[in-house]
């Protein structure tokens, strides 16, 4: 027993020096199970030390390093998710229990049948953040007369109270303190839980096929494009069956909740790419999972593409114009539909750019190098309140 003591004790003792040595030496740069940049160790100084900071850059860092910590945190979560979801028999009463109500879930929503949702945000509880993101734009939009701004807000679960039925007035608010045009500026509007059920995904923050497409045209629409739209080349293809996104690994019921995930077939004309300053074969595979070559789990960022500084998608035509397209993850799933449309599309994402790229975005610089004229800022509310999406400054 003593032996078996000992061998336990030096178990985890090599786990955390192997924790210390890769945070250390080899650290990790992505948490992939939580889609960010891992903790890296903090320089040290009395300062830091004695107010707490270096211990807790300390923590966070060994959380993300130590190996199988992200492992360990996902098989934890699940086992926690499941016996939740057996408890309130997802199957069968729970459907009844969240038809037209509310029950809450880990953080989280249930509404309808079975779709985690986010918790409705009211104007009122951001609109310090709402305010001061207008003051930015409106002091961007005056620097830059040389530029067609465009501004596109996505409406979700957060826009409207499934109980009620009662308009949370974000995007009514954003767009009466923008200093555009109404003509450049459009809402992706949810008025009723049936048609947000209709174009979002149960188990994941983002637009499904349907909603992605309805938003594609929408844009289209906004942006003045004359040309006839791409449309889909066959009936959407059903890629699986299992597929469980952000929300569910939120609450950690990834694997646990799953749904359909279903692709619409397109012919895209051909496009040179670039990510991050490099060629690169595709933006996503949806080729690849619509003709079976891609391996499960389907992901939304893994079918439509991810969250790079840099995205570009270029057609090689002329005469057609060149657009910036500032956005967060909403875009991935029209940046290639869009790009159809345009000699060349650059698409930033203002979180990654000067970590992918090496510099801070300088937005009269760039409009300048890549002969854009048009840019489409486009997000959800979240795009439209966080500090990490200012355009300048």
């Amino acid at each position: 027993m003593k032996k078996i003591h000992i061998l336990f004790v030096c178990g985890v003792m090599a786990v955390l020096v192997a924790g210390l040595a890769r945070t250390l030496l080899f650290p990790e740069e992505i948490n992939t199970y939580e889609n960010r940049y891992a903790g890296q160790m903090p320089a040290f100084s009395a300062e830091s030390c004695l107010d707490g900071s270096f211990q807790d850059g300390v923590d966070a860092a060994l959380m993300d390093q130590i190996p199988l910590a992200q492992t360990m945190k996902s098989l934890y979560n699940r086992v926690t998710a499941g016996f939740q979801k057996e408890t309130l028999d997802w199957s069968g009463s729970l459907a009844g229990i969240s038809g037209d109500q509310y029950v809450d879930f880990n953080g989280l929503r249930l509404f309808g049948d079975g779709y985690l949702t986010y918790w409705p945000r009211y104007a009122a509880s951001v609109q310090a953040e709402l305010e001061a993101k207008c003051q930015s734009l409106n002091e961007t939009f005056a620097r830059h007369p040389e530029l067609e701004f465009y501004a596109y807000y996505i409406e979700k679960d957060t826009d409207l109270d499934f109980e009620t039925g009662e308009k949370t007035g974000l995007s009514q608010y954003l767009l009466e303190h923008l200093d555009l045009p109404q003509a450049r500026m459009g809402v992706y509007t949810i008025d009723s839980f049936q048609e947000f059920a209709s174009n979002f995904y149960k188990t994941d923050a983002h637009w499904n096929h349907q909603g992605s497409y309805r938003g594609y045209c929408q844009l289209a629409q906004l942006l003045g494009i004359r040309e006839a739209l791409l449309t889909p080349t066959g009936e959407a293809v059903k890629l699986s069956s299992k597929f469980s996104g952000k929300k569910a690994s939120t609450v950690g019921g990834e694997g646990v909740f799953t749904e359909d995930f279903y692709g619409y077939p397109y012919a895209f004309p051909p496009m040179t790419v670039t990510i991050d300053g490099a060629p690169a074969e595709d933006y996503g595979n949806q080729a690849a999972y619509l003709a079976g070559e891609a391996e499960e789990p389907v992901s939304y960022g893994g079918y439509y593409g991810g969250d790079n500084g840099e995205t570009v998608l270029s057609t090689g035509t002329q005469g057609r114009g060149n657009l910036l397209v500032v956005g967060e993850s909403f875009d991935n799933a029209v940046l290639k539909l869009l790009a159809s449309h345009y000699d060349t599309l650059y698409s930033v994402d203002l979180r990654y750019y000067a970590h992918s790229m090496g510099e801070p975005f300088d937005l009269s610089a760039y409009v300048q190098e890549h002969q854009i004229t048009k840019v489409l800022l486009m997000g959800n509310i979240d795009f439209y309140i966080q500090d990490a999406f200012n355009l300048e400054g």
